[in-house]
């Protein structure tokens, strides 16, 4: 796959995001799972994270403290788009449980990426 193709998921990722935090109304309920709405504020933010790294990984662009750039840019989304819910979608509101689940699922992509990225280090 040429390197900047790795940045198409990354993309679809992020807009799937935008839609269903803004226009689109997508309830995901497990029966017998509590909290199943953050767990999937955390997974999306994680999907996000891991497909950016990957793509600034794979395009040789992953250099020293881009990668927290990045995870502060992914937070900072996760929060926007909580504001702009509640600012701009009456149907919609604002909530610190998923902002803290977005940020949450950047965190765990950031560090499994690190952890991987050490090993494949550690190969070489």
């Amino acid at each position: 796959m040429k390197p900047i193709l790795w940045f198409i998921p990354a993309f679809l990722v992020f807009t799937g995001i935008l839609l269903l935090s803004t226009v689109l109304s997508v309830s995901f309920q497990i029966e017998g799972v509590t909290y199943t709405d953050k767990l999937s504020h955390t997974f999306a933010y994680f999907l996000l994270i891991s497909t950016l790294l990957m793509a600034f990984y794979k395009n040789d662009i992953l250099q020293g403290s881009y990668w927290l750039l990045l995870m502060i840019a992914c937070s900072a989304y996760g929060v926007f788009l909580e504001f702009v819910q509640y600012s701009f979608f009456p149907i919609r509101y604002f909530e610190w449980l998923d902002a803290l689940a977005n940020v949450s699922g950047v965190l765990v992509g950031g560090f499994i990426f690190a952890v991987f990225r050490s090993l494949k280090k550690g190969d070489s």
